[in-house]
């Protein structure tokens, strides 16, 4: 991808956004490197899918679960109003189940991520949207060189050039992201909310998912009390 196109953030708002974000969990994938549902896996007593909307609703105003036809992900708990909805057709891709959770989507602004994240912290997703609501229709972060568009904010006046793209068969995220001249928010501006990037830890073959236990016992060690 072209780094021509892709602008880093702008510096910090001076206002967050006025309105909570839509929370929308892409979980539609078919897991077939680790042998099963990822949604229903648990890391720490909870479902990954649940640990998700756990995260998504200390930010966001109501959450969209995308599926895809006729495989919805386990049952979810949430304060917030929760909807389901799914993919026009089987396997049809992140950008496809991006633009399906925005097209769903009431509030200005979205939260998109992956429902094997069992890690996302709500403070960086906030920024996330923050930067969103003032500044480009694409904001995600840069970890370890790498942008991360599967945790990333979206404008909903971003809807018309992805049905474009996805209209003429372009479902590569990093292209809609390209032609949307997304920004992306480098590590030093997120660094005192997720310094170790644990946010983009996600669950895909079964040593992830040791790992991601692994991860959470030490964490819960180090925050008990002595």
């Amino acid at each position: 991808m072209s780094r021509s196109r892709t602008d880093p953030a702008p510096d910090s708002p001076t206002q967050p956004a006025p309105t909570r974000p839509s929370g929308i969990i892409l979980a539609g994938g078919r897991s077939r490197r680790i042998g099963r549902d990822k949604c229903a896996l648990e890391v720490g007593g909870r479902t990954l899918i649940q640990r998700v909307a756990d995260a998504l609703g200390e930010v966001a105003g109501e959450i969209i679960v995308v599926h895809a036809p006729g495989r919805p992900p386990p049952e979810l708990r949430s304060h917030l109003p929760l909807r389901h909805v799914a993919d026009p057709f089987e396997d049809a891709g992140p950008l496809v189940a991006i633009a399906t959770g925005l097209e769903a989507a009431s509030r200005p602004v979205a939260i998109a991520v992956g429902c094997d994240a069992p890690q996302l912290e709500p403070a960086l997703l906030s920024l996330l949207a923050e930067w969103a609501e003032v500044g480009k229709p694409l904001v995600a972060p840069l970890h370890e060189g790498v942008p991360q568009w599967l945790c990333a904010a979206w404008r909903r006046d971003a809807l018309p050039a992805l049905r474009e793209r996805i209209g003429v068969g372009d479902r590569a995220v990093h292209e809609a992201a390209e032609a949307l001249e997304a920004a992306l928010l480098p590590p030093e501006a997120y660094a005192h909310l997720d310094p170790a990037g644990n946010s983009f830890l996600n669950v895909n073959t079964p040593e992830q998912l040791a790992a991601a236990q692994e991860a959470l016992r030490q964490s819960t060690r180090r925050s008990a009390p002595a």
